[in-house]
């Protein structure tokens, strides 16, 4: 008797461990940097894998990212959950994204097909704050209209007004946190707005060719009240000027500053007669 109920139990614990493997994650894509047409381009796969399975999500593990920029693996994330929400419009909580060993990876992407009824274990995210200062993030601007949101909240193609990641703003908000003494600085540069000719030569070096000063002022209010609005202190936040740069777009840098870390200088490549 006792030797039918322990092969019983061998049984028993044979399916369960089938049953357990059955329903984990099935891997289905596997890449790193790459065009942001590509990368649409799989997540419109992912949702016709999603479509096959109805009882399914979407898991994506982004791993590493600090070599190709700070903020890369977030502003990928964000780009990823505002196209499968808002652009193709698949249903949004069908998308998981788990962020994993971001400073000691090389930057990478897992798409997984899950069980919709799983309850996926998250991977460590392992966010460590700089020990030096480092450019977070960069949003640019491309028209006279400041206006400032989330790439989540967004349809891909990227509109004209500045966007940011709110992944990434979230793991700013993290360092700032563990750090209480470290700041982030937000450096605002303006576009020259030049004339070239078919030579990228420049043919006009005219005042009224240069962005409005106030701009400049614009930019900085509009992520400052996004950050203030995330839970990051008014007294961690420093703003500069950046000046003129030669190009077809205003941008906003975000500096981690830690503790005891250089300030960082702009670098305009553009000075007026009047600052010469």
């Amino acid at each position: 008797m006792k030797k039918i109920i322990s092969h019983i139990l061998v049984v028993l614990l044979l399916i369960i461990s089938i049953s357990a493997q059955d329903n984990q994650p099935k891997l289905i894509d596997e890449f790193g940097k790459t065009s942001l047409e590509d990368m649409m381009a799989r997540v419109i796969y992912l949702g016709g894998e999603m479509a096959k399975s109805p009882n399914s999500k979407i898991l994506v593990k982004i791993y590493g990212g600090r070599q190709t920029s700070f903020a890369s693996p977030y502003v990928y994330a964000s780009l990823i959950k505002g196209y499968w929400g808002n652009t193709v419009k698949f249903p949004p909580e069908k998308l998981v994204i788990q962020f994993c060993n971001i400073n000691n990876e090389p930057f990478r992407m897992r798409f997984y097909l899950a069980d919709a009824n799983n309850n996926l274990v998250n991977c460590e995210e392992k966010l460590l704050v700089p020990k030096e200062t480092v450019l977070f993030e960069t949003a640019e601007f491309y028209d006279s209209q400041i206006t400032f949101d989330s790439i989540e909240n967004s349809y891909i193609e990227l509109d004209s007004s500045g966007e940011y990641s709110a992944y990434a703003q979230d793991a700013l908000k993290k360092m700032l946190k563990e750090s209480p003494e470290s700041k982030v600085y937000l450096i605002a540069y303006l576009q020259t707005n030049f004339k070239t000719d078919y030579k990228g030569k420049i043919i006009s070096r005219k005042t009224n060719n240069l962005d409005k000063k106030y701009l400049a002022q614009q930019m900085i209010r509009a992520a400052r009240k996004e950050l203030l609005k995330n839970g990051v202190s008014a007294s961690q936040i420093g703003a500069i000027d950046g000046g003129y740069v030669n190009g077809n777009e205003r941008r906003l840098e975000f500096w981690f500053v830690p503790k005891g870390g250089e300030i960082p200088k702009p670098k305009p490549d553009y000075l007026s007669k009047k600052a010469k």
